[in-house]
């Protein structure tokens, strides 16, 4: 299959106007992923004029958006498993699905396409955002009950590799599921620990195999934060969530891809 195919690179936008180190990071991906095919995900009625004007600027040949019709949070958590989403990039096998508070430090795709999983998210490391997590729901708490959290553990969605008819076929086929039960907390949820669960033939990639996708770190006041990074080797493809967790730590990364100062916040982490 040729690269246009393979792999579409998809970017949520929720604002019509990104704060100023997104900026920096739409800019970054606009030259890494100049070979690919990106689609901005939106709402029907956001202006995207300024999304435009950097694409004019970027000479990017591939740039569109998908509009959809949804509002908050909630709704878009919806939309993310529904399959009138997927339905908009079955031309394609596989999408990169990247917010702009994760970072994608290098484009081979095609490297991580050809490992053949449905789904391949950011693999979190902070211990106690996941013992909130299970404490929030009665589901999850009979899930880490009877260990099937540590079969299936939580993939960040916002950096993940999404198989594009696999997920077309699985929001059709668990429509009723979405409908009649309080769907999933999160899609990433969903598709990283519930779907596995209801279709064993539904691939999620080990966790050995996805850290070196990409990770959410810890927060750097965390006492897991030290002793996960001295053991950080070699940076993964990605990372997740860098505005929150570990911003001080990736920092320093970021600005040397971009070649560009992030813009600082007065955030302490």
């Amino acid at each position: 299959m040729s690269r246009n195919k393979l792999v579409v690179v998809v970017i949520p936008v929720h604002e019509a106007t990104p704060d100023a180190n997104e900026t920096l990071v739409l800019g970054y991906y606009l030259k890494l992923f100049a070979q690919y095919q990106i689609v901005f995900v939106t709402q029907s009625d956001l202006d995207t004029g300024f999304y435009e004007q950097m694409i004019r600027e970027s000479s990017h040949p591939n740039c569109n958006f998908e509009r959809f019709d949804y509002k908050g949070y909630d709704e878009y958590m919806h939309l993310l498993v529904s399959e009138a989403f997927y339905a908009r990039f079955l031309d394609y096998e596989y999408m990169l699905m990247t917010h702009l508070d994760a970072f994608v430090f290098n484009a081979d795709l095609e490297r991580w396409c050809k490992l053949n999983y449905d789904y391949i998210g950011a693999v979190v490391y902070h211990k106690t955002y996941v013992r909130e997590y299970v404490a929030s729901s009665r589901i999850l708490q009979t899930l880490h009950k009877f260990r099937l959290l540590r079969k299936h553990p939580l993939q960040k969605g916002g950096l993940s590799l999404r198989k594009v008819r696999t997920f077309y076929r699985n929001s059709r086929l668990f429509k009723p599921v979405i409908r009649l039960t309080d769907i999933f907390y999160t899609e990433d949820f969903f598709w990283s620990v519930r779907v596995p669960l209801l279709n064993p033939f539904f691939r999620v990639a080990p966790t050995k195999v996805a850290r070196h996708f990409a990770i959410e770190l810890p927060d750097a006041r965390s006492k897991d934060f030290d002793p996960f990074v001295n053991r950080l080797y070699h940076l993964p493809m990605g990372c997740h969530g860098w505005k929150v967790y570990g911003y001080t730590f990736w920092k320093s990364f970021l600005e040397t891809f971009m070649h560009k100062h992030l813009v600082d916040t007065g955030k302490e982490d």
